[in-house]
């Protein structure tokens, strides 16, 4: 096979050929798009890489196997690397499509969280304009140029992450939830370290993850054995705690540091935490702090 990318640009046809991969996680093998004559056929064929393709006119068939699928407008119909396949432009209605051909160590799991399988090769596609702006996107960075290898990964990645969308916006009445608990509280940890001084809840962290307050605090339940709410807290009032004894700060100003915008609220939280008052806890930690020195200095 050639080193060099071969592109092809007709009034019916333009594919993007002999890509150098980028990455090992996802990457393009080839792209195009073809308004097919009637009758068009491709195959029998064995693939090595993953290959989508998306009917946006007309029809034909794809046979995998023993099986035969009709395709119409709006369909995705994908070949898996090491199947025989066959396909077929109507005579009658001849289909105009786009494809995408992909690998890599991510290319499995991305199909699957679009709910593609070996049983499910066919599926609708809801929105294919998308699909269509990112393959053009593919296709006008043909050059063998750094920025351009950048630019066609850009666009499958976000090829991929349209399909996966697309495919879990309308296939499925749950929630979907791609990663492990442990996964989503640890981002919920980073996001708390980051915000805590600010007036956020916990619907808002869980709308900024993804998932829904509930399930962020079964996730919280499980790993932590406590709700987020009462994580927060414990975070802030610690964060207070340092401040109280490590600054001549006010507690006015402690409180606002740590999230509070009412001192009286702060002061409550703070007690229910440490069983005192802000204030008392300071002129507590002081004492230890002296006492310890004087300890040092009888020896």
């Amino acid at each position: 096979m050639s080193t060099n990318v071969k592109y092809t640009d007709s009034a019916r046809y333009k594919c993007l050929e002999y890509l150098k991969k980028a990455s090992m996680d996802l990457y393009l093998c080839y792209c195009g798009s073809q308004i097919c004559c009637s009758g068009h056929a491709y195959g029998p064929e064995i693939r090595t890489e993953y290959l989508l393709h998306i009917v946006l006119s007309g029809k034909g068939y794809y046979t995998v196997g023993s099986k035969t699928y009709e395709i119409g407008p709006n369909t995705a119909f994908l070949i898996l690397p090491g199947a025989t396949t066959y396909y077929e432009a109507s005579k009658e209605d001849p289909w105009t499509y786009i494809w995408v051909g992909f690998n890599g160590i991510k290319a499995e799991a991305s199909l699957t969280h679009a709910h593609f399988s070996k049983d499910r090769l066919v599926a609708p596609i809801h929105n294919v304009e998308p699909f269509v702006n990112y393959v053009n996107g593919m296709l006008a960075s043909s050059q063998l140029t750094y920025a351009n290898d950048f630019a066609r990964e850009g666009y499958l990645y976000q090829f991929v992450s349209s399909l996966i969308q697309d495919q879990q916006n309308h296939e499925s009445t749950e929630e979907i939830h791609d990663y492990s608990y442990q996964v989503y509280v640890e981002h919920t940890l980073e996001y708390i370290e980051h915000n805590y001084s600010k007036n956020i809840k916990v619907h808002s962290i869980a709308d900024y993850i993804g998932i829904n307050r509930s399930y962020l605090t079964n996730c919280f339940k499980s790993v932590l054995h406590m709700p987020p709410q009462e994580y927060i807290l414990n975070y802030r009032m610690n964060q207070a705690s340092l401040l109280l004894k490590n600054s001549d700060l006010p507690v006015s100003e402690i409180a606002n540091k740590v999230g509070y915008d009412d001192a009286l609220n702060f002061s409550k939280a703070f007690k229910k935490v440490f069983g005192i008052n802000p204030t008392k806890f300071r002129s507590t930690a002081e004492c230890l702090d002296t006492s310890d020195k004087d300890t040092e200095n009888k020896f």
